[in-house]
């Protein structure tokens, strides 16, 4: 009897031996993409959130055209952001906004119901922490209004203009808002973005040397799908992020 039970739990060890070899048989091989994100994310953190080309390359062990074809992969996929060469920055799309860049809406009240459309736009780019948005309406009671308009003109990374006809027409927007955003663009401390929203002879304004948006400069208004203006437009935000992101 002895002998019979021992043979049947010798049968039983050796069902669960081969259970746990084929659970380890099953289990799935790591890509080389799963392997390139793993490594980036062991080679940033919280404080620095990009690392170089180089020494991602280095710690993977991959020869360069193997680097770059899982790179590019990852860059279409939007899994990743990355400058330039060698030694250009590299890092993940969703954690380099540790510290979110200031984005400054300038904009004429009569254009309210457009700027709302525009800041729904921008919410991913929020959730992403890549920025924080600000403009006249979160001014709190009580508070200077001018000089908290100076304030966070003077400390954003991105100064948006919605630009309208009532925006060129408006004594502040083009006179105070727009001089200021102009200086801080050639000196380097801002980006000036253009956001054609309605059709005006926008093109003979100084902000005209600068990259507008929507695409070829067409007036969000103009668009057939509103929504579809306001994408492209965000699109374009972020990738003036991603940019000055790596660079700093």
């Amino acid at each position: 009897m002895f002998a019979v039970e021992k043979i049947l739990l010798n049968a039983q060890r050796g069902e669960v031996i081969m259970a746990e070899r084929n659970v380890v048989k099953k289990r799935p091989r790591r890509t080389n993409r799963d392997l390139f994100l793993d490594k980036l994310k062991s080679l940033v953190d919280k404080d620095s959130p990009l690392t170089t080309n180089q020494a991602l390359r280095d710690a993977l062990g991959w020869d360069e055209d193997k680097y770059r074809q899982i790179k590019r992969q990852l860059l279409d996929e939007e899994q990743i952001v990355s400058g330039r060469g060698h030694g250009g920055k590299i890092g993940l799309s969703f954690g380099i906004g540790s510290n979110p860049l200031n984005i400054f809406i300038s904009y004429s009240h009569a254009d309210e119901a457009l700027k709302d459309q525009f800041v729904k736009h921008l919410n991913p780019l929020k959730r992403m922490g890549l920025i924080a948005e600000w403009h006249d309406r979160k001014i709190l009671a009580g508070d200077k209004w001018a000089q908290e308009i100076s304030k966070n003109l003077a400390t954003s990374k991105i100064i948006v203009l919605l630009v309208s006809i009532d925006f060129i027409n408006s004594e502040y927007c083009y006179d105070i808002e727009l001089e200021k955003a102009l200086d801080l663009h050639e000196k380097g401390a801002s980006k000036v973005i253009p956001v054609i929203l309605r059709s005006c002879m926008w093109q003979h304004m100084p902000f005209a040397k600068y990259q507008a948006l929507p695409k070829d400069g067409k007036a969000v208004k103009s668009w057939l799908d509103v929504d579809e203006a306001f994408a492209s437009v965000a699109e374009g935000i972020k990738k003036t992020v991603d940019e000055i992101l790596l660079n700093e």
